[in-house]
Formats: structure tokens, C-alpha cells, sequence
């Protein structure tokens, strides 16, 4: 959730959740994915179906194994999304899943005629509110936090796109600010993405709590 050097302090996803009475709570800040939503269903068995049905045969099984070492190594090559150095999120993206299929034991001869319509189909339901579902207790707590009073942002280590799916799924409505990383230049559990927050919300660290999912970042 966040750096031990860090002000903030956790909060359960809880409207129980008072302020001391030695310090009021004013900014309350989430993660986006597996805090505020996670994904509809498998994500690595929908990149295989999305193959299949464009006559390239791979499995589940060969993504999730593939998936997340070609992630790592696209951020370790192009960090905050490719942003830095002129890259769009697209083609950020677009690397990746070829990397992850190519690993995935699918030959080029078979993936490049039909994967410019296999990447748009990805793209549009992960880009959006289609990928995903809201987790059943967030909405509620949102509304209750707001009659409250208090200030919320979202902080996520993500592309913009995450702004497009908040605006989705309805939940864009609830928030002063979303801070995707690739924006604000900086990745938590790094110190100045979290000073961003509390810069737009004009409060001090000890008046902010953050939830996630996370106990890193």
C-alpha cells in the first residue's frame, strides 16, 4: 500500500472507519485495480480465447506463464508505460501482447496476419469498463465517504487508461483527482506520487489515509 517512510496510514475498505481524535482525517486515497476492481473474469484465458478465435491455438496456461515476464521486462525497458521517451500507451501495450503470445509458443507466420484484430479487441476491453467488474463493497463505502466529507483521489501505478475505466464502471463521479503513474512521472511506492496527492487535495500527510491492495505501494 505504501512506503514505511511514508505518513499515510492504511484504512480498511470500511466506513466504520473514524478519524482520532488527535488528528482529523481529511484525504482518502485508493489503488485502482484489486482495490476498486479487478478484472471480468481470466484475463490470461481471455488473451487465449480472443487467439483461438482468429485461428491461432494457444493456452491459458501458456499466457499466464509468459504474461507476466514479458510485463516485467517491458517496464524494466520502457518504465511508466513508455511515456518518458514518446511512446503511446497503445504501442506500449502493443509490444507486450505480441511478446506474450510469441512466447507463448505462437510462431510469427501464424500471429502477424490476424494480429492487428486480436490486439484491437484486447485493447478496447481492457482500455475500458468491458475488462472489469467492481468489487461489491466499494461503491457503498464511496458514497458514505463522500456524505462524510472527506476528500478522495486515486493513485495507480498505471497507463491513463485507468481514468476511461473509473469513468466506466460510474466511479469517476466519487473522486477530486485520479493520478495514474504515467502521468505524474513517478511509480509508487516512490514519495513524490504520493505528495501529488496531497498537493491537489491542499492537506497535510498526517490528514491522509490510502487503501490498496498492496503493502508495498
Amino acid at each position: 500500500m505504501l512506503p514505511l517512510s511514508s505518513s499515510y496510514r492504511p484504512l480498511a475498505l470500511s466506513t466504520n472507519a473514524e478519524p482520532t481524535m488527535t488528528c482529523r482525517i481529511r484525504l482518502v486515497t485508493f489503488d485502482a485495480y484489486l482495490t476498486l476492481f479487478k478484472p471480468t473474469g481470466s484475463v490470461s484465458l481471455q488473451y487465449a480465447e480472443e487467439a483461438v478465435k482468429h485461428g491461432v491455438q494457444v493456452t491459458k496456461a501458456a499466457i499466464s506463464q509468459n504474461f507476466g515476464v514479458e510485463f516485467n521486462n517491458q517496464l524494466q525497458r520502457y518504465p511508466l508505460y513508455g511515456h518518458q521517451v514518446g511512446k503511446t500507451t497503445r504501442t506500449w501495450w502493443e509490444e507486450l501482447i505480441y511478446a506474450t503470445y510469441i512466447g507463448a509458443g505462437v510462431s510469427k507466420q501464424v500471429l502477424d496476419p490476424v494480429y492487428d484484430k486480436v490486439f484491437d479487441a484486447l485493447f478496447i476491453r481492457f482500455a475500458t469498463a468491458e475488462g472489469y467488474t467492481v468489487f461489491p463493497e466499494v461503491r457503498e463505502t464511496l458514497i458514505q465517504l463522500r456524505q462524510k466529507g472527506y476528500k478522495m483521489g486515486v493513485l495507480s501505478n498505471s497507463d491513463e487508461t485507468v481514468v476511461s475505466v473509473l469513468e466506466g464502471l460510474g466511479l469517476a463521479q466519487y473522486f477530486d483527482f485520479i493520478l495514474p503513474s504515467c502521468m505524474v512521472g513517478y511509480d509508487k511506492p516512490d514519495k513524490r506520487m504520493y505528495e501529488k496527492a496531497l498537493q491537489e487535495a491542499g492537506v497535510r500527510p498526517e490528514e491522509a489515509l490510502h487503501v490498496g491492495d498492496d503493502l508495498e505501494t
